[in-house]
């Protein structure tokens, strides 16, 4: 059986060129800490505001609730509460809510944090999240909206265009997400406005960053 010098891995790692994957991104390799941070993030909203800040309170101080009178100031109320677009995506409406959006969100951002490397993978987080709200916004007019399913629509929408990228199936992928987004035009309760905006904003995000690396190469 052979021995390894511990040293000498710890150098041959600390040393190692990047890697670069097919679709041109520095992978991140190891424990994909960005999505374990987000469902930790989710969680502990959930008991602060399960717990501490108390359901009604919680949810009506960090959800969206569209106005049509007040969106030209860009948010809620004016100006002053812009911070709704982010909270609304950290606030669930109970127990079954946030573990099912959790599942989803670990499934798939376990696999694209590795593609896309930590810093792209938040920003396209983000970047869904806010596509989620700013359609809520525009197309909802009354409710309280709340839930990390804008971003995780995102997500999957932006693994799907990385199935197309690849040339490997994602009809399957497509028909699920878009069985669920059909469902939430009729199902009560479902922010349908969200989803839409999440999944748009997460494939054009996806899609700018594979156009900014295809581009690169010509750039150096």
């Amino acid at each position: 059986m052979g021995i390894q010098c511990v040293d000498c891995v710890r150098e041959a790692k600390a040393t190692a060129r990047p890697l670069r994957n097919r679709l041109g991104f520095t992978s991140a390799m190891g424990t994909p800490y960005v999505t374990y941070g987000l469902i930790a993030a989710n969680v502990l909203a959930f008991l602060y505001g399960t717990y501490v800040l108390g359901t009604g309170v919680w949810r009506v101080e960090w959800s969206l609730i569209p106005n049509p009178t007040v969106f030209a100031d860009f948010a809620l109320g004016g100006g002053d509460e812009w911070y709704r677009w982010i909270t609304s995506g950290f606030l669930h409406f109970g127990l079954p809510h946030l573990a099912m959006n959790m599942f989803v969100l670990w499934q798939f951002g376990s696999q694209l944090e590795p593609i896309l490397g930590r810093a792209r993978f938040i920003g396209l987080y983000l970047a869904s999240l806010l596509g989620g709200s700013a359609s809520v916004m525009l197309l909802a007019n009354s409710g309280i909206h709340g839930g990390a399913s804008g971003a995780i629509f995102g997500l999957i929408a932006a693994f799907a265009v990385v199935l197309i990228k690849l040339r490997l199936d994602y009809r399957s992928l497509v028909t699920t997400a878009g069985l669920w987004l059909v469902l939430g035009f009729v199902i009560p309760g479902i922010s349908w406005q969200g989803h839409l905006g999440g999944a748009v904003a997460g494939a054009l995000a996806m899609l700018a960053m594979l156009r900014w690396v295809d581009r690169r190469p010509a750039q150096r």
